[in-house]
């Protein structure tokens, strides 16, 4: 089982490590099209088309980085309560919330589908993109936290089942 899981970080480390590239990219673009934005409406006309872009790049931006600050363990949690716990009941208690969490994304992959296939004929007002590849980054960045979360789970029970014995 150690190294199945270790298989499993190695990839989940790589694959943060794309999408930290990619949110980097993804801000780097809107930070580029909202300056050209303000260019535009103070000394031509405004453009259509930037303000909505900027809009979906942050969405898509702002969940990517939400899968990263995951993997990184950033998230606002209340942990004074278990930190108090000692040894096998704290173990537990971070295999109960890691179920708790992987059963939280796989309800989020499930109505992002949903709502993917709610939007199947709409596009977008000004760049005419289908909403569906918009809708897309929820169940995506549901999909690569389940994948966290599931790797998260495995060190957690491998590293239960190491102090057991």
């Amino acid at each position: 089982m150690g190294q199945f899981y270790i298989k499993l970080k190695k990839i989940s480390d790589y694959l943060n490590s794309i999408i930290k590239v990619l949110v980097f990219v993804i801000l780097a673009a809107m930070t580029i099209i909202i300056t050209i934005q303000i260019i535009c409406r103070v000394f031509f006309t405004a453009l259509s088309w930037t303000e909505e872009l900027s809009r979906y790049l942050l969405v898509w931006g702002s969940l990517l980085t939400a899968t990263v600050a995951y993997k990184q363990g950033a998230h606002i949690a209340i942990t004074f309560i278990v930190e108090k716990l000692k040894d096998q009941r704290h173990k537990v208690i971070s295999i109960l919330a890691n179920i708790i969490t992987i059963i939280f994304f796989l309800i989020g992959i499930y109505y992002g589908i949903r709502m993917i296939s709610l939007q199947v004929y709409q596009t977008s007002p000004a760049l005419l993109i289908p909403m569906k590849i918009i809708y897309l980054c929820l169940p995506l960045s549901f999909l690569i936290m389940l994948y966290y979360g599931i790797v998260n789970l495995i060190g957690e029970l491998t590293n239960f089942r190491e102090t057991e014995t």
